[in-house]
């Protein structure tokens, strides 16, 4: 991209988003106004220009209008020329942030170089920003823009423009300007420029002329310029003034500069020129050729399908969409494959794009259940991705395939022409699509601009109409198939039950209940009674009922296989164990829903569980007459159920002032032997399932109990469970053996995803101790440091741990990021103990990259996290500061963490960077001779970096004022 050479800095970036006016004082600030010349106004209408005003500050007062203001310099052109070019002159040099005044002279020609020479002196010596982009740059921006497109109206009214002198001066000094190497003249006048052209966009055959040479030299010249605003001006403008095509002076042709533009880097740019081409394309006098050049640059629409920027993404989307309905073989296969897995993209705008092509892309659907079809196939295609819910979403208000209910269930019903996956599939997306209608809920991940979730209105009633008397035939004809009945089973918890029809499906999911054994149905039918006995209170004998029977099933269960064990039991010990296998699912499966107090299990489970674990651990895991490993994670999950429903019931107990000491004695015990079993099995099993369960509820009890603590009750808050230094190390030790073990790519593979799901699952089990205060916050960094070289598959949960730990103590969390980029630098310092060979190891390279990754955790609520920012630096020069050498010329041995902290300064408040400066005190080389200036380039670069940020904010005076103020 090209740009003006030697750039001259004087820009400071300021959201343009507070005040609505602006002082325009400020920008003229020492104005030698008795140099001006008065603008003869119209005594007519009331109206006189005050010699002491400029014509900036009268256009932004907002005291006269603009077109009086207009009418008044046209009648003062007309009187004296050189004054009202003079003027106009001022007003531009003012808009640009100039302090210059322009001398009187008696006439003309000006020298416009020399007058622009002298304004760039006269920025003032510390001023670094310019009316343009300063916070009140729209209503700046607004106010120059109507001023400039009425005086060209006004002139070309009047018939000013034809005449010699106002176009070589007015538009001679623009574009003197428009090419300086001085961003705010080339900013603003880019800008008045590219106004008053839009006036003239349309004006007649007598102004094509100068129009085209003003497009040449302003237009093409600053549309690739340096600076991201000023291009975007260009290509906002540029689309103005192609929406009035063929009235423009433009041909269909120059279209193409909106297409190169989509090469540029700059987001705001590439949304513009996304914004105009979505608008041009409806023109059809332009469609032919933003067709003909959608070809030529569909490669480059098609990598930002896949931007960072979501909103680009959904842009580049849409308009290859319309591009290939208008010409089907634009996309190749391998082109349309990369866009359709896009619909299960996370942000919904992505989705929905992507999701509208997927009927083009196969074939108009006829009827109801060939669209149908289209969406399973579509969905079978894509099967890696597990989540039907993104599929529906991604449909949802924007097309209503995915509400033909009636239609899906009759092709369940009837599934003559559908394989078996077919029909997966379309339960799938039934039980998806009725639960987002009844809900309104977004899928877990997706996301949206405006996060609204809207059920569909009578979504629940209609699901009852179709549901009613077919879903007892679904359940029958599809209950050999676990996923499907699974979700099934979910139906009933978006419909409106009563009556006979009420009864008859509590006696299915009953049966249902007794007769499966995967958890996964279990689990949704436990749920989906849960619902339906909440709905209808009458039905309480039932649900004592079906609990009943299964307490009664494990206990004789439970007893043949003790039969067993000592050689009584008529059956084979492998049929009793596989009986008290599904006994557990099924009780594991309830008690997550009901409470089982009643039935008094946990003590039996407890001892049941200790025996089963002691067998384990001596190696009697080959004998027949060892507990089965997914019996002891059953127990550990019937345990867990337990205590959650007892300390509910002890706290609504104490909430009724009842004594709860008995109870807590009894609840302390078992949590202490759980713990210990636990704990055992964490440490010592050899079965990966049996120690992630065991850490997980060992962790979710840690957390459940912590709450504990909270409590008035004193007997309640003896139920915390304190973790010790031993039992903090265990757990570690057992996070970095199981999930940071070995490297990112084989889990990668599709057939690792299990395992990857287990490592994810026990990664946020430790988290939740550290951000609920279980666990101290800065022994996270054992998990922070791999934060960036496991990011692909560990990001999301890491990054919503260190958000939720920095709203929790920011400086803690600050001193917490400082030791984890510490652990690492330490690390390497050890494999590389001379520091300049450890600066260019490729270990220290992504250490900053972790660092990097890091310090984007602070990017949000600036103000509220500074107090973490400022620790983490002062920490960081601390330890740079230790372990000074003898030698005075000599670095201290760590000088090469200031490198690392150095990735941290865009973080820090601008009143903080200051106070670091300062810090930086402690670290003082004096004159070094040349030879040792490398030794100390981490103290340089990081100085330089504190002082070159300052040197961009609103405390940059206070670094000028500092004593020996000097940038190295």
């Amino acid at each position: 991209m090209s740009s003006s050479s030697d750039d001259v800095e004087i820009i400071e970036y300021v959201q343009p988003d507070e005040a609505e006016s602006m002082d325009i004082s400020s920008v003229n600030s020492g104005s030698n106004k008795e140099n001006e010349m008065p603008l003869e106004g119209d005594s007519s209408q009331g109206f006189v220009f005050n010699p002491r005003i400029s014509l900036l500050e009268l256009v932004c007062s907002g005291k006269q209008t603009t077109k009086a203001i207009c009418q008044s310099w046209i009648k003062s052109f007309r009187h004296a020329p050189a004054a009202a070019l003079l003027k106009f002159m001022q007003f531009v040099l003012e808009a640009s942030g100039s302090q210059y005044q322009i001398p009187s002279v008696p006439a003309l020609p000006f020298n416009y170089s020399e007058i622009l020479i002298a304004a760039t002196a006269h920025f003032g010596n510390k001023r670094l920003t310019y009316p343009l982009i300063i916070r009140t740059g729209k209503s700046f921006a607004r106010n120059i823009c109507q001023f400039v497109q009425c005086l060209m109206g006004r002139c070309l009214s009047s018939g000013l423009l034809l005449e010699d002198v106002f176009l070589n001066d007015i538009f001679g000094f623009l574009l003197v300007c428009v090419d300086s190497k001085v961003r705010a003249f080339r900013h603003t006048c880019t800008f008045i420029a590219l106004k008053m052209m839009s006036t003239l966009s349309a004006k007649g055959e007598h102004l094509k002329d100068m129009w085209l040479k003003l497009f040449a030299s302003v237009f093409l010249e600053r549309s690739s310029d340096v600076v991201d605003e000023i291009r975007y001006l260009c290509l906002f403008e540029f689309g103005l003034w192609l929406e009035t095509y063929p009235q423009c002076y433009l041909s269909a042709d120059r279209l193409e500069h909106l297409f190169h533009a989509l090469q540029d880097n700059a987001a705001k740019v590439l949304e513009c020129c996304f914004q105009s081409l979505l608008k041009l394309y409806n023109n059809p006098k332009l469609r032919a050729v933003c067709l003909e050049l959608g070809v030529t640059y569909k490669m480059t629409l098609l990598g930002l399908t896949m931007s960072a920027e979501n909103e680009l993404g959904q842009m580049a989307i849409e308009l290859l969409g319309r591009f290939y309905k208008a010409n089907p073989t634009l996309l190749d296969e391998s082109m349309l494959q990369v866009i359709e897995q896009l619909v299960f993209a996370a942000h919904r705008g992505v989705a929905q794009a992507a999701a509208d092509l997927v009927p083009y892309r196969y074939q108009e659907a006829a009827t109801a259940e060939e669209g149908i079809l289209i969406l399973a196939r579509f969905f079978i295609r894509y099967a890696e991705h597990e989540h039907a819910a993104y599929l529906v979403d991604a449909y949802y208000g924007r097309n209503d395939i995915i509400l033909e209910w009636s239609t899906m269930v009759a092709m369940l019903l009837h599934p003559q022409s559908l394989n078996r996956i077919e029909c997966s599939a379309i339960i799938e997306i039934l039980t998806r699509a009725i639960k987002q209608a009844v809900t309104g809920e977004i899928p877990p991940g997706r996301y949206t601009e405006d996060l609204v979730r809207e059920a569909q209105p009578n979504a629940k009633k209609q699901a009852t109409a179709i549901l009613l008397n077919k879903l007892s035939s679904l359940l029958r004809q599809y209950r050999n198939s676990i996923h499907d009945l699974s979700n099934l089973l979910e139906l009933p918890q978006f419909m409106l039950l009563q009556g006979t029809s009420f009864d008859e499906l509590l006696e299915q999911i009953k049966d249902i209940m007794f007769e499966q054994q995967e958890i996964e149905v279990l689990q949704m039918g436990a749920m989906t009674l849960e619902h339906l006995y909440s709905l209808n209170v009458s039905h309480g004998n039932h649900c004592k009922m079906l609990l009943n029977n299964a307490v009664t099933n494990y206990m004789i269960a439970a007893t043949a296989w003790e039969q067993s064990i000592a050689g009584n039991s008529r059956l084979p010990m492998k049929d009793n164990a596989k009986r008290l296998l599904n006994t557990l699912c099924l009780l594991a499966a309830l008690y997550a829903r009901f409470d089982l107090n009643e039935w008094q299990l946990s003590d039996n489970v407890l001892v049941k569980l200790q025996h089963g674990v002691e067998d384990w651990s001596n190696g009697k895991q080959a004998s027949e007459s060892c507990l089965p490993a997914q019996s002891i994670s059953f127990y550990l999950t019937i345990m867990y159920m337990s205590f959650s429903w007892d300390l509910r019931r002890i706290r609504e107990a104490a909430k009724e002032d009842q004594d709860v000491t008995t109870s807590c004695r009894g609840l302390r015990r078992r949590l202490d032997n759980f713990l210990c079993i636990s704990f055992q099995l964490i440490e010592q099993s050899a079965l990966i399932q049996m120690e992630c369960d065991a850490f997980t509820y060992t962790c979710d009890i840690f957390v459940l109990f912590s709450s504990s603590r909270r409590s008035d009750c004193i007997a309640i808050r003896s139920l915390e469970c304190k973790s010790n230094i031993s039992d903090y190390e265990l757990i570690e030790n057992f996070v970095l053996r199981f999930v940071f073990d070995g490297g990112i790519a084989q889990l990668l593979a599709p057939e690792m995803f299990q395992l990857m799901q287990s490592k994810r699952r026990i990664l946020a089990s430790y988290c939740k101790l550290v951000f609920h205060n279980v666990m101290p916050v800065m022994r996270a960094c054992i998990v922070l440091q791999y934060y960036d070289s496991f990011h692909p598959i560990f990001g999301d949960i890491l990054r919503s741990t260190l958000e939720r730990c920095l709203s929790v103590n920011p400086t803690n969390f600050g001193m917490t990021l400082m030791h984890t980029c510490l652990l690492v630098y330490k690390r390497i310092r050890l494999a590389f103990p001379d520091a300049q060979l450890a600066a260019a190891s490729s270990d220290f390279a992504d250490l900053l990259k972790l660092a990097n990754l890091l310090a984007e955790i602070f990017n949000t609520k600036q103000l509220e996290v500074r107090s973490g920012v400022l620790v983490l630096h002062r920490a960081g020069i601390r330890f740079a500061a230790e372990l000074v050498s003898a030698v005075p010329t000599d670095p201290p041995k760590n000088l090469l963490y200031l490198t690392v902290i150095q990735e941290f300064v865009p973080q820090l408040l601008a009143q903080d960077m200051l106070d670091v400066l300062r810090s930086l005190d402690l670290i003082d080389h004096g004159a070094l001779p040349e030879n040792r200036v490398n030794d100390w380039l981490p103290l340089v670069t990081y100085r330089n970096a504190l002082k070159l940020a300052l040197m961009q904010s609103c405390r940059r005076d206070d670094l000028y004022n500092l004593p020996n103020y000097v940038v190295d």
